[in-house]
């Protein structure tokens, strides 16, 4: 059945090089088979096919890569083609065959074995336009989260439980052992949905604030309840619904707290995120250099105030009452 939720971030990018790669080879394909195919809605292949249509890369102006019909489009048929520019199998200088060279070096180590060969042949035939290794003037090798993700992709596909390092919100660093359930991308951040045995309870943890990850043994899958699976902050009843208005340079809060929340167009908005802990609330908007304004209630406007008055070594205790 179609997925229902819309893509984003890299699965929307990695879905569109794949449905690319796909249309070419197979032309005039119905709407709903290849919704069926990728298993995402109708809307979501039209909206994806629309933008492959229009992107320019390079030299290419939008329009110049690919052609697609849309008079076929108009009655649910999808026919994706190079347009007449790309006939002729382009040239590559030796910088641009370095880029792909490496890109695809970095790919090789977080893919399964079985993609490791297609890629390797690939790197196989760039070498060959190459007159020496020596002419590639930068390789880009996987970082330590890269390293991490293929570690909790391997942990979630064998159902295996791992031990951590977990620093959260608040900066304070615990030993966690998780069984992990799910992996999923918002924007630029990782998330891992699992059980965590040290708390006893479903939680969801951002994979860079993971450390020292090691894979335990394999767990019987048990059943959460979670809602609908489609958060990943998950709102208490003891959570305090705080008013921010956020600039775009802070639009990470919103990613990190409330993905749901559609953003468009480039001026400031409003949202309300539940937070859990308001002491919490004022290392949380430091981060963002005064883009991020708390404005309700005023139990957080004042934790952020009481914040900022330590951090400036003006804070003086509230008198108490007799």
């Amino acid at each position: 059945m179609p997925k229902s939720a819309s893509l984003s971030g890299a699965d929307r990018y990695n879905f569109m090089l794949a449905l690319t790669g796909y249309l070419i080879s197979h032309r005039q394909q119905p709407l709903s088979e290849l919704a069926k195919h990728f298993q995402v809605s109708e809307k979501e292949i039209k909206s994806a096919v629309v933008t492959i249509s229009l992107s320019g890369v390079g030299m290419y102006r939008p329009d110049e890569l690919f052609f697609l019909d849309y008079d076929l489009l108009e009655e649910d048929i999808v026919d994706l083609s190079f347009a007449p520019t790309l006939e002729a199998v382009p040239r590559l200088s030796t910088r641009q065959a370095a880029a792909i060279a490496s890109g695809l070096a970095y790919l090789v180590e977080l893919v399964e074995p079985q993609d490791q060969v297609h890629i390797n042949e690939l790197l196989e035939i760039l070498g060959k336009g190459a007159l020496s290794t020596k002419e590639l003037p930068f390789m880009v090798q996987p970082t330590r989260g890269d390293g991490d993700l293929a570690l909790v992709r391997q942990a979630v596909a064998e159902s295996r439980a791992l031990v951590c390092s977990y620093i959260n919100s608040s900066g304070e660093v615990s030993n966690r052992e998780i069984e992990p359930q799910l992996l999923e991308s918002r924007e630029s951040n990782w998330f891992v949905r699992g059980f965590c045995r040290t708390n006893k309870e479903s939680r969801v943890f951002r994979l860079d604030r993971m450390r020292e990850i090691k894979l335990l043994e394999t767990f019987e899958e048990r059943t959460v309840s979670s809602g609908d699976g489609s958060e990943i902050y998950q709102v208490r009843e003891t959570d305090t619904e705080v008013l921010f208005e956020v600039e775009p340079e802070a639009f990470g809060l919103i990613a990190d707290y409330k993905p749901e929340h559609e953003i468009s167009g480039n001026s400031a908005v409003q949202v309300k995120i539940a937070i859990g802990e308001l002491e919490t609330l004022g290392r949380i908007v430091s981060r963002y250099s005064g883009k991020v304004r708390v404005l309700a209630p005023e139990s957080a406007r004042k934790a952020v105030r009481d914040f900022a008055q330590r951090a400036l070594g003006h804070h003086k205790p509230e008198p108490q009452a007799e």
